[in-house]
């Protein structure tokens, strides 16, 4: 049988590092100091569990690359939800990314399409239990 991290590698096709996601006491203060001291833009805000979301774009940095600033930090009870972003070329891909953390038994949560701008994703566990999600769709290009 192949290494996992060769048939996940295969079944990803082109991949792309997209976002950080990260959990914060203050999403709020924690995005207008990536504003305002790092030089990032904000460009997506919603609401979330008891504080707002926001996608903190690297792009005048020229990164195409995301924060997104969840709340549940050190201060929150919010389950953890702290991941690494990459995206692939198609929903095919996110769908065989997830067959095979469901074979592994990693998959952490199903295919889901959350609409824009979080597009059609998955989310699989790596061996220390951090999470990794595959998306497809997400609009980072800011």
């Amino acid at each position: 049988m192949d290494e996992p991290k060769e048939r996940l590698k295969d079944a990803a096709g082109k991949v792309g590092l997209t976002h950080l996601a990260l959990r914060c006491g203050d999403t709020t203060a924690t995005a207008k100091f990536y504003e305002s001291v790092c030089g990032m833009s904000i460009v997506h805000e919603r609401a979330g569990d008891g504080m707002p979301v926001y996608w903190v774009s690297a792009r005048p940095l020229g990164l195409d690359f995301v924060l997104v600033l969840l709340s549940g930090g050190k201060f929150g009870d919010a389950p953890r939800m702290d991941h690494l972003g990459f995206t692939v070329a198609s929903r095919a891909d996110v769908d065989r990314i997830a067959a095979i953390g469901r074979e592994l038994g990693i998959l952490q949560y199903e295919p889901t399409d959350s609409g824009p701008p979080v597009g059609y994703w998955t989310m699989i566990r790596d061996p220390d239990g951090n999470w990794v999600e595959f998306s497809v769709d997400q609009d980072i290009a800011f």
